[in-house]
C-alpha cells in the first residue's frame, strides 16, 4: 500500500509538471529584426482595418493593430497584420509593405506614403474592388 501511494504521488507529480510545461509554450512572433533587411522587397499595400486594444497598465493608452492587404496587382491578394503599430494610418490608406522574398506570407508595414506609380496600382485595385461589389477585393472579413 505504501508503494502504491508513492507511485501514485510520483505519477501525479509528473502529470502536473507536464501540464505546467506544456502550458508554457508560446509561439514566437517574428519581428522584422529577426531577418536580414536584404531579404525583403517593398510593395504597395492598403490598410483594410485598424483596431484598438486598451492597455490598462499605461492608463488611457491604446495598442493599435493594423490589418493590411498587399500583392494588389494579382488575383491572389495577400493579407497581413501588425500588432501594436505606432504609425499614423487609417483604413483605406495606401502604404508600403516589406515582403520577404522567399516567403510572401512574412510581411511588415514600412509606413511611407505611396509614390505616384504605386498610387496607380492602389487606384486600380480599388476600382477592381468596386466593380466586384466588395470593400476590399480578395480580403476576408476580419
Amino acid at each position: 500500500m505504501k508503494n502504491l501511494s508513492k507511485s501514485l504521488a510520483l505519477f501525479l507529480s509528473i502529470v502536473a509538471l507536464l501540464l505546467v510545461f506544456s502550458g508554457c509554450k508560446h509561439d514566437k512572433k517574428l519581428r522584422y529584426e529577426d531577418f536580414d533587411e536584404d531579404d525583403f522587397i517593398l510593395v504597395p499595400g492598403i490598410v483594410t482595418k485598424i483596431t484598438r486594444t486598451p492597455i490598462y497598465s499605461r492608463g488611457s493608452w491604446y495598442e493599435y493593430n493594423v490589418y493590411y492587404a498587399y500583392n494588389l496587382e494579382s488575383d491572389i491578394i495577400l493579407e497581413g497584420k501588425q500588432m501594436d503599430v505606432d504609425l499614423a494610418l487609417k483604413e483605406g490608406d495606401g502604404t508600403y509593405i516589406l515582403v520577404h522574398k522567399d516567403d510572401k506570407g512574412v510581411s511588415f508595414i514600412a509606413g511611407s506614403n505611396l509614390l505616384p506609380k504605386d498610387q496607380k496600382i492602389l487606384e486600380s485595385y480599388l476600382r477592381k474592388s468596386k466593380e466586384s461589389g466588395l470593400k476590399y477585393y480578395g480580403v476576408e472579413d476580419q
